[in-house]
């Protein structure tokens, strides 16, 4: 028997419904397929912007360039004095220089920034040095080689311009006699060039130690290797070698090797590494990366980049340069191979923002018969000598009357 259809099935006043609705099933589909997209968008938004960070870093390290901005300016000029804006850098206690840009052509100047005769909030009045002063509102920049020149027209110290031959080819150098038989060779840092080791020259020269201020591979002027890159102490441990061999073969019964910053590091490795040391018999450090990997939380940290970002660029180094942080970490070297032979003066600032002192402490802590290590308080990278200058030389020669 046919049942008849009740109303709420046949209802005329309810037209069929033109669009059929969609299972649940299929809305959570989709949304999953929104959120997988979205996803991974950000992901490679991060990647993207990690890369970039990592690039910035990496470059720091292995291309390095004076690339610090004309970040101040001059206010007023005296007699023998400037003045500039209070900031942490012009208020620093010591002696610095002082770069600005000539007025009406793209030629920049310098001068020795001496003693802080004057400071409110706003303003430092300090010495000047220079033989053309700076025009009021000159952009300028302090900086911590405090020269950037040679040693005649620097310290007024007469010098030759002489090269060493390197496994790549000839090595410019600085070389200042003097009437020792033991030679310092000095080692610049990242990015510095010679003209670090001019603020200890003086002091050395008194002293009567033959100077040899060296260049290495990839330095301007210098032979270029196949990469273009910094190393790291890597590979240009080799030319501090073949720059001790010309030491020997000019008559040095001895040298003094004297690094900064990554030139530490290059000492360092020269001393792990080359089969002959034994002519070594003191060596000089200041603000010495002995362990990059702390090198470079400090420098990302500095740069704003989050953590991770640091504990990615070890790998992300081997990739662009070929280096193993591992290879160059001189930290852990000498705690696997018993420390180090030749006794060690260590100079480090305790406001050093690129080469934690942290690490020169640990170094000293480790084998206390050895490093002897001068802490200076608020000094920046390679800043020791400018904060106390007097000091600093007082230190190095005490030590190297002892040790050379």
């Amino acid at each position: 028997m046919n049942q008849e259809p009740t109303p709420a099935m046949t209802d005329p006043t309810t037209p069929p419904s033109s669009h059929p609705t969609t299972p649940p099933s299929s809305r959570r589909t989709r949304l999953r397929r929104r959120i997988v997209v979205a996803v991974t968008g950000l992901l490679v938004l991060t990647l993207t912007a990690a890369s970039g960070a990592l690039w910035l870093l990496t470059g720091k390290l292995l291309h390095p360039t004076d690339d610090t901005p004309l970040n101040t300016r001059v206010i007023a000029v005296g007699n023998a004095t400037v003045t500039l804006p209070a900031t942490d850098e012009s208020r620093y206690t010591g002696t610095y220089g002082l770069v600005w840009q000539d007025s009406g052509s793209a030629q920049r100047r310098s001068g020795e920034l001496g003693r802080v005769l004057a400071s409110d909030g706003k303003t430092v009045t300090r010495e000047l040095q220079a033989t053309t002063p700076p025009a009021v509102g000159a952009k300028a920049k302090i900086i911590v080689t405090v020269w950037n020149s040679d040693p005649r027209r620097a310290v007024g110290l007469d010098y030759q311009d002489v090269s060493y031959p390197g496994d790549l080819g000839p090595m410019p150098a600085w070389y200042l006699p003097g009437s020792r038989s033991t030679w310092v060779i000095q080692v610049h840092g990242l990015g510095a060039g010679r003209s670090a080791g001019l603020r200890t020259m003086p002091g050395l020269h008194d002293l009567g130690y033959p100077i040899l201020d060296i260049t290495y591979r990839n330095d301007p002027g210098a032979p270029r290797d196949s990469n273009g890159s910094r190393q790291l102490g890597n590979t240009e441990w080799r030319d501090l070698d073949a720059a001790v061999g010309y030491a020997r073969a000019h008559g040095a019964s001895g040298v003094v090797l004297y690094g900064f910053s990554m030139g530490g590091a290059i000492v360092e490795n020269y001393l792990q590494r080359a089969q002959d040391t034994s002519a070594v018999r003191s060596v000089v450090l200041d603000s010495p990366a002995l362990d990059y990997r702390a090198a470079i939380d400090t420098i990302a940290t500095g740069l704003g980049l989050p953590f991770p970002i640091a504990d990615l660029t070890a790998p992300f180094i081997r990739f662009r340069a070929g280096v193993d942080l591992d290879q160059v970490d001189t930290l852990a070297a000498n705690r696997r191979d018993g420390g180090p032979e030749q006794p060690v003066l260590l100079f480090h600032g305790t406001a050093d923002t690129l080469v934690p002192y942290a690490g020169s402490a640990r170094f000293a802590r480790d084998w206390p018969d050895k490093v002897r290590l001068v802490t200076v308080p608020g000094a920046g990278h390679t800043g020791s000598w400018n904060a106390d200058p007097a000091r600093y030389d007082k230190e190095l020669a005490d030590f190297l009357g002892q040790h050379s």
